[in-house]
């Protein structure tokens, strides 16, 4: 279930200290509404409850990029976030009911495995009607390496994960999987910080 008071939540402002806490906390880091739905506060992903359905506004990746591809500060990154929050939040809070339990379930596999989520879901449809997710994690043991969800439902019983896992920006290798409510924890998030921890002591 999500319980947001989305009147308040759309009247209420994303601030400059915000921002400031969200690189203060690091990798990992997220914007979501608060408790009583009256604004926004910083959490740490790995601190989150994962079964739960929640809304993400925000993450420290997404800020790491506004302030260095578009060469904006915190207070200008802050204004252009509140713009986007209010003009986004029901739909992401729309798609986030809507999407399949399994998604979550991933998620929440991948959180134990040591990947925490590090920035805004994106949401998109495929081309024959499939609801697309698209989700960036930061592993706590290395910041250098990032990993890449996508998962595509097409039939309520089941979705295709793709999982992509990348060093300092570079792709190192990817995993797919068909995921459904008896197949248990996939076989990419138990895997892939072991390939994480074989790759960097092949490079370092």
């Amino acid at each position: 279930m999500i319980d947001l008071n989305l009147a308040r939540l759309l009247t209420a402002e994303v601030t400059s200290e915000d921002l400031l806490a969200l690189a203060g906390t690091g990798p990992g880091a997220l914007i979501i509404p608060d408790a009583d739905s009256s604004g926004y506060t910083v959490a740490r992903a790995e601190h989150l409850d994962w079964n739960r359905r929640r809304v993400i506004v925000y993450g420290y990746r997404d800020l790491a990029l506004d302030l260095a591809l578009r060469h904006r500060d915190h207070t200008q990154a802050a204004a252009c976030l509140t713009r986007t929050v209010r003009a986004g939040l029901r739909g992401w809070a729309a798609r986030t009911r809507e999407a399949n339990p399994l998604v979550w379930r991933v998620r929440e596999d991948l959180h134990r495995h040591g990947m925490h989520l590090n920035a805004r879901p994106q949401f998109s449809t495929t081309e024959d009607g499939g609801a697309r997710i698209d989700d960036i994690f930061t592993w706590r043991h290395d910041r250098r390496i990032a990993v890449t969800l996508c998962t595509v439902q097409r039939q309520p019983h089941s979705l295709m994960a793709a999982l992509d896992l990348y060093c300092g920006g570079h792709h190192v290798t990817g995993w797919s999987e068909r995921i459904t409510r008896t197949s248990g924890v996939p076989w990419f998030a138990r895997y892939a910080g072991e390939r994480a921890r074989l790759h960097l002591d092949l490079r370092d």
